[in-house]
């Protein structure tokens, strides 16, 4: 085996690597929102106004103050949910200025 088919090998290593990690990549995304992953969507232009005016975010830096503990909030931990007053996808880690703690 000279050099040449060695780099071709390696090439065919390196493609088949790749594939893997592509193949692997759908799978990783859909186990939760872990590193922000989850992304929801804001729906039409008149829904971004109203989220806009709310401050909505949907990474919250209170944790206290996210979605998933707000009485609006209609969805799990680690799916996009829904709001009664945000329109749009909302993210459980979001927040904005209509927060009402779940009692």
């Amino acid at each position: 085996m000279d050099h040449d088919d060695a780099r071709r090998l390696g090439r065919r290593e390196m493609m088949r690597r790749s594939l893997v990690v592509l193949a692997a990549a759908p799978a990783v995304t859909a186990i939760g929102c872990g590193g922000g992953a989850l992304e929801c969507t804001p729906g039409p232009a008149g829904d971004q106004a109203m989220r806009t005016a709310l401050h909505y975010v949907d990474h919250g830096p209170d944790a206290s103050r996210h979605c998933v503990r707000c009485q609006l909030y209609t969805g799990g931990e680690s799916a996009c949910g829904t709001c009664s007053v945000v329109a749009g996808g909302i993210h459980p880690q979001g927040t904005c200025d209509s927060f009402v703690a779940r009692s």
